[in-house]
């Protein structure tokens, strides 16, 4: 089994070195690392070429965003499996990589296994995904600590590359659920991440992230559903930015008129999921999976190939 670790990055080029020097740590190495520099203009290109000669840059002379990029490096890569980080997260254990070729060997219904993610005062981004949580099958996940099956993504629709930023990783997962496989969540690998203060803003991830999800709900839920759970994740969203206070909530339509824009193209792109698979992935969220039998229970059409 080999792998490609890859990474995306726009202007963080300090947080890139030190991610790539806790690359240069793992024993054994990746096959290839490969690292898409997103229109970059703080000599992060110069940087990797003259202090890490080995791995692969690939540039996209403007921005493009991560959604663009990774979907680029991973039609690049050449390995079995893709290691999916951020420029500011690495892998804890030095033989994670030996122990990933383990966990992909124990689960071959999962299309992408995905890492507890350790941030900054030791605190995990999920309470119930932690290095002490108990191993399931999930509905989403985080591009920053993930590894996926290169071949299969490569038979799947993919990430719609109109959604820039956010949210690709979901669309994913419901893909890999309607198309036989799934998500595994495993507690035994960490991935710790420093969340850089650099292009990072709350308000404008929150956007991105809802127009983004109800996008994908365009291009996903059938019919007669669909206008249904179009108002749900409106109405989800817009209790989620009304806890973050009343200014939040007044720029919602924001993101609504944003959707609104993408939707000539998530007609064409429009591949709905039939509905019993596409409810029960709803449910993950809130009635995980721990078993095989469970996931074939609720997802009869899952390949153990």
């Amino acid at each position: 089994m080999t792998f490609t670790v890859m990474i995306c990055t726009r202007d963080r080029r300090s947080d890139l070195k030190a991610t790539c020097a806790k690359l240069l740590e793992l024993q054994p190495m990746p096959d290839e690392v490969i690292i898409c520099v997103d229109g970059c203009r703080d000599g992060s290109n110069e940087m990797l070429r003259l202090s890490f000669p080995a791995f692969r840059v690939i540039e996209n002379p403007f921005l493009r965003g991560s959604v663009f990029s990774r979907d680029r490096i991973l039609r690049a890569a050449s390995s079995d499996i893709v290691v999916s980080l951020d420029d500011d997260s690495y892998l804890v254990q030095r033989d994670s990589l030996q122990r990933l070729a383990a966990v992909f060997l124990a689960h071959p219904e999962a299309a992408v296994v995905v890492f507890p993610e350790l941030r900054d005062g030791n605190v995990f981004a999920s309470a119930d995904k932690t290095d002490r949580s108990r191993g399931r099958y999930v509905s989403a996940y985080a591009n920053c600590a993930a590894a996926m099956r290169r071949d299969f993504y490569l038979w799947q629709p993919g990430f719609p590359l109109f959604f820039e930023h956010m949210y690709e990783e979901g669309d994913y997962a419901l893909q890999c659920y309607a198309a036989g496989k799934s998500v595994w969540f495993e507690p035994s690998l960490v991935v710790r991440h420093h969340e850089s203060p650099v292009n990072r803003r709350p308000l404008q991830r929150h956007h991105l992230n809802a127009r983004n999800e109800l996008c994908s709900v365009w291009l996903r839920c059938p019919w007669p559903w669909l206008p249904l759970v179009t108002l749900y994740r409106i109405l989800r969203q817009f209790v989620y930015a009304g806890s973050e206070g009343v200014c939040w909530a007044m720029r919602e339509p924001a993101w609504w008129l944003g959707a609104l824009k993408r939707w000539p193209q998530c007609r064409r792109s429009r591949q709905p999921i039939v509905w019993p698979i596409y409810y029960q992935w709803m449910r993950l969220g809130r009635r995980p999976i721990y078993s095989v039998i469970g996931l074939q229970k609720d997802f009869p059409r899952t390949s153990m190939d």
